[in-house]
């Protein structure tokens, strides 16, 4: 367990690697990570990164494995779908090539290797996924057998026979995430019946949207100050809901960006980027620190592990009713966009997030 921008996949690829250098593990290992939705790619490439100088593990996917098996100090990356029997991308279905889920298993084993089993985002396994999902999550575990499985999650439901735990101010120190969140900056808040209500909630969208553009400018200044290139990025959460109502919303926020501010996803402008089921627009690069993308739009894509440091700002247009959706979501804007400095910001705007 480790707060959201702590470095959790570097420090399970630390541990594993670590654990294969052990002299006093005399039991070869073979290992598997799983993680929800398309998570699995991006810890497959951070951990290739990490792994590219030492080559102490060796990272696969299930169609790269050499021989239908997992090899000592192999990692085999997948995400949880995969495993769901009715779906079309799986790896568990029988085939006649024996190179199935199963019988990897059965010739890892057959060659004397333990496998250890990466659950990463566990909380989602556990219990933000539908049934069906939950119930493949929980069969993988079943089936797989595996000598030790590591839950990872900043968020975790179930609990562990043992539980390491990186504290947040550890992970302050290291000023790898921000300082706090700031609530509606220079608007009077009122915590009530377990509600925060705020002053700016009685104004219009184009008022939110104005204050937090606002807030971004006066971010970029500051980075600006620091020598620093960093483009702050504004998060708009819209509601989840589907319906003619949400809809007109989405089209009202778009249409404010692009009439009142000039922020648009046309040609030429780029400074919005979209985030919708089914709707991708200007996102190819919205992680980078420079990316001349200002705003993006979304529902719920980016609660769920997704890495972009320069977001900052975040205007909310929807409730917050799970806590754990909430800290995920909130942990997106908590992350230093400058970890390596090791130290804060001078100028004090910067340590801090905002929505």
């Amino acid at each position: 367990k480790a707060p959201t921008g702590s470095g959790k996949t570097i420090m399970m690829a630390e541990f594993l690697k670590q654990l294969v250098d052990d002299k006093e593990v005399k039991q070869p290992l073979s290992f598997i990570w799983t993680a929800p939705k398309k998570l699995h790619i991006q810890s497959k490439e951070k951990l290739d990164n990490y792994y590219e100088k030492s080559r102490t593990l060796e990272c696969s996917y299930f169609e790269d494995l050499s021989d239908r098996k997992i090899d000592e100090n192999e990692i085999l990356f997948f995400n949880l779908s995969s495993v769901n029997k009715k779906g079309t991308n799986t790896i568990v279905k029988e085939n006649e090539q024996e190179f199935y889920l199963s019988k990897v298993l059965e010739r890892t084993r057959e060659e004397g290797r333990k496998i250890i089993l990466i659950i990463d985002e566990v909380h989602y396994s556990a219990g933000q996924m539908d049934k069906k999902e939950k119930s493949a999550a929980l069969q993988l575990r079943k089936d797989i057998e595996p000598s030790l499985t590591i839950e990872v999650s900043a968020t975790p439901i179930l609990a562990g026979d043992y539980e390491v735990s990186v504290q947040t101010e550890e992970v302050k120190k290291e000023a790898m995430i921000k300082k706090s969140l700031i609530l509606n900056p220079d608007f009077v808040n009122v915590f009530k019946d377990g509600k925060i209500k705020t002053e700016l909630g009685k104004d219009s969208e184009e008022t939110v949207i104005k204050v937090a553009l606002e807030k971004r400018e006066e971010l970029i200044k500051s980075y600006q100050k620091e020598g620093s290139k960093i483009n702050p990025l504004l998060l708009i959460q819209l509601p989840d809901r589907k319906g003619q109502r949400e809809d007109e919303l989405k089209d009202k926020v778009i249409k404010i960006l692009k009439d009142k501010f000039n922020i648009s996803t046309e040609k030429g402008n780029n400074k919005l980027a979209i985030w919708l089921s089914g709707e991708h627009i200007n996102k190819e690069d919205v992680e980078r620190n420079d990316s001349e993308v200002e705003v993006l739009l979304f529902k719920q894509a980016i609660a769920l592990g997704w890495d972009c440091p320069r977001a900052q700002v975040m205007a909310l247009f929807r409730e917050w009713h799970s806590p754990i959706f909430s800290i995920q979501t909130v942990g997106r804007i908590m992350r230093m966009p400058e970890p390596d400095r090791g130290i804060y910001y001078k100028e004090e705007v910067l340590n801090y997030a905002y929505t």
